[in-house]
């Protein structure tokens, strides 16, 4: 029943599995569906396979892959990709680290692991959802043994831990390794500390021991993106809680009771609740997931070559009790009814949308807009200076914002209408204007239309949905449009 829906339904590919077309030869035999509607399948397959040109050339000449596949134009790229992901989440002044800095340990489950700079989708994670958990070194030895694989893919099971990844993947860059290319004079030490999972703490001692012996600790802690168990965050692989898996909050407590100045660097993909961090370590950084060139690229974020420049794509909690947590609420949502904070904690995020701190500080003036009355079917142009005030090159991620306040239904109090990467000098200005149509403000109104209304709109833009810099109002003018979905117009901008 399910195969015959489906494939009348259009979806041509049963993937990963085909347990379900299967029984399409004994659906067609028994009248359930007609012969046609398989052919009409099938004859999309070939003529896309012909479109491709499979049957004249159904080979691929594999030996061409090493002069295209991670060439050196690719991993500078994969470098920068990196280097503008990366969120500088605190500084309370520790970063840049400085040049002269003379002994430096590295710790923590993320520190040596190629692996863990991987997604769930990546090649690695994929090996893994064949053979079984990679052993990095960042799993408890539990953890590689005997683990199931993904039934429907795994040939063997019990074979990651014999998997080489420099022999069977494209060279990763560990943060480790990335810190002893920047800093090659200095004494770098590394040790474990602790997995990523479990409640070992035994290799506590020899990384406290490292800390107390440095000028400056950098902690790499977080997740591992992947699809079988030991995996702390990919699909299907949720988690009841925010928290740094395993033992790791209890490592980064230890080294900061050392009393040796400290960074932490946060691995994976998901946003972890961090408050006890954030409070007492001076550096933070949101990492991600940042790849082959990860390591290489946070060490050029530590030690000031990069002057970091990412943005969050979500907030970050303070607690799993505020899931969810968003930037873009209602006017009624987002807080407690009328009291606002919950009675043991504030509603707002511990880092907002947005977010992300520079070594420099950049000033918003002069906000323009060219008119004042838009229709609704027009558009406005929003300009506004960006003056970068200290003496480091930096890159602003300038962010609009817009807010409805007279809808017929209620709307969000911030909405991502642009952004706008600004390379700026020292001391530079650069004008930014984003044109905004009116399609932008759309919305469904209670006779489920989709709408721009007349009424009185909030103009935000700055440094992120809670660091808003400069504000301005309009007024769309004339009746209510009624829009098309084709008809929405994106908002460009041009940097001058």
């Amino acid at each position: 029943e399910a195969a015959a829906r489906a494939l009348e339904a259009g979806i041509d590919v049963e993937l990963p599995d085909t347990s379900m077309y299967r029984s399409l030869p004994a659906a067609i035999a028994s009248g359930r569906i007609d012969e046609a509607t398989v052919d009409r399948s099938v004859l999309r397959l070939l003529r896309m396979k012909f479109e491709l040109g499979l049957f004249e050339r159904p080979y691929v000449d594999a030996d061409a892959a090493v002069r295209i596949f991670d060439t050196a134009d690719d991993r500078a790229l994969a470098r920068r990709i990196a280097q503008q992901s990366i969120v500088l989440l605190k500084n309370d002044g520790l970063l840049p680290l400085a040049a002269s800095t003379k002994r430096i340990a590295v710790i923590g489950p993320a520190a040596n692991s190629g692996r863990l700079l991987q997604g769930d989708y990546h090649y690695p994670a994929h090996l893994e959802a064949l053979y079984g958990p990679i052993d990095d070194g960042t799993l408890p030895p539990a953890a590689t043994q005997n683990v199931a694989t993904l039934p429907a893919l795994a040939p063997a099971q019990g074979e990651g831990a014999r998997i080489d990844l420099a022999e069977h993947f494209v060279p990763m860059v560990t943060v480790l390794e990335g810190i002893r290319g920047a800093m090659p004079g200095a004494q770098i030490t590394h040790a474990l500390g602790c997995y990523t999972i479990g409640d070992d703490t035994t290799g506590f001692a020899d990384a406290v021991a490292a800390a107390r012996a440095s000028d400056v600790t950098i902690i790499a802690v977080g997740g591992r993106s992947g699809l079988v168990d030991g995996c702390t965050t990919g699909e299907a692989s949720d988690r009841s809680d925010l928290a740094s898996p395993g033992v790791q909050q209890q490592l980064v407590e230890a080294i900061v009771a050392t009393g040796t100045p400290c960074v932490v660097v946060l691995v994976g993909g998901q946003p972890l609740a961090i408050p006890w961090i954030a409070e007492h370590v001076p550096a933070v950084v949101q990492a991600w997931i940042p790849g082959e060139e990860g390591g290489n690229a946070i060490a050029d974020v530590l030690f000031g070559a990069v002057n970091p420049s990412g943005r969050l794509p979500v907030s970050m909690a303070r607690d799993v009790g505020q899931m969810p947590l968003y930037y873009n609420h209602k006017p009624s949502g987002g807080r407690s009814q009328w009291r606002g904070n919950y009675t043991d904690l504030s509603t707002t995020p511990l880092f907002a949308f947005g977010h992300g701190l520079s070594y420099t500080n950049f000033r918003y003036s002069d906000l323009r807009l060219s008119a004042a009355d838009v229709p609704a079917s027009g558009t406005v142009t929003i300009g506004m200076d960006i003056t970068n005030e200290g003496e480091r090159a930096g890159d602003e991620v300038v962010q609009l914002y817009v807010y409805d306040r007279v809808a017929s239904t209620t709307r969000p109090m911030k909405q991502l209408a642009g952004f706008a990467r600004v390379g700026l000098e020292a001391q530079q200005t650069r004008a930014v204007e984003f044109v905004l149509d009116m399609s932008q403000l759309a919305l469904y109104d209670t006779e489920m239309r989709f709408v721009v209304e007349p009424g009185e709109v909030e103009i935000m833009a700055g440094a992120s949905s809670d660091g808003i810099r400069v504000t301005a109002r309009i007024t769309i003018t004339g009746e209510t449009r009624v829009l098309r979905r084709d008809e929405l117009r994106p908002t460009s901008v041009r940097v001058l």
